[in-house]
C-alpha cells in the first residue's frame, strides 16, 4: 500500500495564517460608526430693529420708512446638523467672538470663557453643550452681543464626540 503526504491543512502554520486572513477580512466588511456634525448656517443681524422716516431727494415723496437698528448690539443664529448614519453623541460648539464684545445673552447650555469676570466683561469664545444629536436631527442656538468697533466676524466649530467622516464642513463664519 502506497503512503500519500498529509494534506496541506493539517499543518500548523498554514492553518494560523489562513484563520488570520479570514479575521482580517471580516473586519474590513464591518461598518463603522460614524456621525457627520455640521455648522450649516450662521448669520449675524441688528439685535433689534425699528421703522424710522428718513428724508429722501424726491419731492414728491419727502420721507421714507427705512428699517435700522434700535440699538449697538448683534444677534447671532447658529444651526448645525447631523447626518451620515449614526448619532452624535456628546455634540459640542465652540465659536469664536470679535474683539472687545460683551455677550448680552446666551441660551442655559453655553457657557463663556473662564476669563469674563465682572471687571473684564469681554468675552473671546462661547461653548455651547448640545449633547446627543440622532440623525438628520438640526440644532439652532441664538445669542446677543455688543458690536466691536474692529470688525464683527464670528466663526463657529462643532464637533461630536463620534468619528466624522467629513470634518471639513464643520466650521463656518460670517460677517456683519
Amino acid at each position: 500500500m502506497k503512503k500519500y503526504n498529509q494534506p496541506v491543512l493539517n499543518k500548523p502554520r498554514l492553518v494560523l495564517a489562513f484563520v488570520f486572513i479570514l479575521l482580517a477580512n471580516c473586519g474590513v466588511a464591518q461598518a463603522r460608526w460614524q456621525a457627520d456634525v455640521s455648522v450649516t448656517t450662521l448669520s449675524i443681524s441688528a439685535a433689534s430693529l425699528k421703522k424710522v422716516s428718513r428724508p429722501t431727494d424726491n419731492i414728491n415723496r419727502p420721507t421714507q420708512k427705512v428699517v435700522e437698528a434700535t440699538d449697538d448690539n448683534l444677534k447671532c443664529s447658529i444651526t448645525i446638523h447631523n447626518e451620515n448614519d449614526d448619532d452624535a453623541w456628546g455634540t459640542m460648539m465652540l465659536v469664536v467672538l470679535p474683539v472687545e464684545v460683551t455677550v448680552v445673552s446666551m441660551p442655559a447650555n453655553a457657557m463663556l470663557d473662564k476669563s469674563v469676570t465682572a471687571t473684564q466683561t469681554f468675552a473671546g469664545y462661547i461653548t455651547f453643550n448640545i449633547g446627543h444629536m440622532a440623525v438628520g436631527q438640526n440644532v439652532t442656538v441664538e445669542f446677543t452681543f455688543t458690536k466691536s468697533k474692529y470688525g464683527n466676524k464670528v466663526g463657529a466649530y462643532a464637533y461630536s464626540d463620534s468619528p466624522d467622516p467629513n470634518p471639513a464642513n464643520n466650521y463656518k463664519d460670517a460677517i456683519y
